[in-house]
């Protein structure tokens, strides 16, 4: 469906606004046909479920891949039911209705939808589709790509929510052998993954994630461990920021460049003011359309 080689834009405005030192890119995931970065993960995925003849496909989603697994499963004619919070902005859910997938909104956060998809894909013969090695493996073309763009990269930021991503992300890279820093960005209140990186302990489940970043909302991260071990590999970092700097960073990147993405991307803008010592070429991974999040 056209699907990856997303843009990469210098984002000159923003530098010069932040009065930032290095470099900043944006690698532009909202041009994806649905308007995330989760498309490179759907086609992986439904591939794999027609390969094993599964008669559909499942999965739980904040939004994003609901809309994403919705489009590739009514282009592969596979019936799709997504498991979604039943706060999910009703922006997101558009997409999937019109592409005729089946919505189930359960009580709870995203942690609840994921066991109640799991429960599904069990009693059916249908595909689990979700944060897992192979949509992982699909979404590792974004650092691919951007390990062959001919810039040199110090490090790149990612929201961060089950970590799928910035990890596809990190090896992507490493297929070219480059191991820029992985910085990841997670939303106050939703940040179990920040907290284990700045006590150098194991991830401790929030039971009731709160975050903005509805992306992001995620209080047991599925690729949480990994997450770790590759931001320690890479001498990264983890960040946590509060639903004010979120709003201010998406206002922000719009004025200066022109560009709107969702909240979970735009915690990545959020994020450069806690490195403004940075002189450095970073990468902003901007993995959603802000229209995703209108009414």
């Amino acid at each position: 469906m056209g699907e990856g080689n997303t843009p990469l834009i210098r984002l000159r405005r923003l530098e010069q606004t932040l009065t930032w030192q290095g470099e900043l890119w944006a690698k532009a995931e909202y041009m994806n046909p649905t308007g995330s970065f989760k498309d490179r993960g759907s086609i992986a995925e439904i591939k794999e479920a027609r390969r094993l003849k599964k008669t559909g496909i499942v999965c739980a989603s904040t939004g994003n891949m609901a809309a994403s697994l919705s489009a590739y499963a009514a282009r592969a004619r596979l019936p799709c039911l997504v498991i979604v919070p039943e706060k999910t902005p009703a922006g997101k859910l558009k997409q999937a209705i019109v592409c005729r997938a089946r919505v189930l909104k359960v009580k709870g956060v995203y942690d609840a939808c994921v066991d109640k998809a799991a429960d599904i894909a069990q009693t059916k013969n249908y595909y689990l589709c979700g944060d897992y090695e192979v949509r992982r493996i699909g979404q590792q073309t974004i650092g691919i790509e951007l390990a062959k763009s001919g810039i040199t990269f110090d490090a790149f930021i990612c929201p961060v929510g089950n970590g799928t991503v910035g990890c596809a992300v990190s090896q992507g890279f490493a297929v070219s052998n480059q191991y820029p820093k992985f910085i990841g960005v997670q939303g106050k209140g939703a940040d179990p993954i920040y907290q284990a990186w700045k006590t150098n302990s194991s991830i401790i489940q929030i039971t009731e994630p709160t975050t903005i970043a509805s992306a992001m909302n995620v209080g047991n991260p599925i690729d949480g461990d990994l997450t770790l071990t590759l931001i320690k590999k890479t001498n990264g970092m983890m960040l946590s920021v509060s639903d004010e700097e979120i709003i201010k960073a998406q206002r922000l990147l719009a004025k200066t460049e022109g560009i709107f993405v969702e909240k979970a991307a735009a915690a990545t803008v959020a994020g450069l003011s806690l490195l403004r010592n940075m002189n450095q070429r970073i990468v902003l991974i901007l993995t959603g359309n802000g229209l995703k999040e209108t009414e």
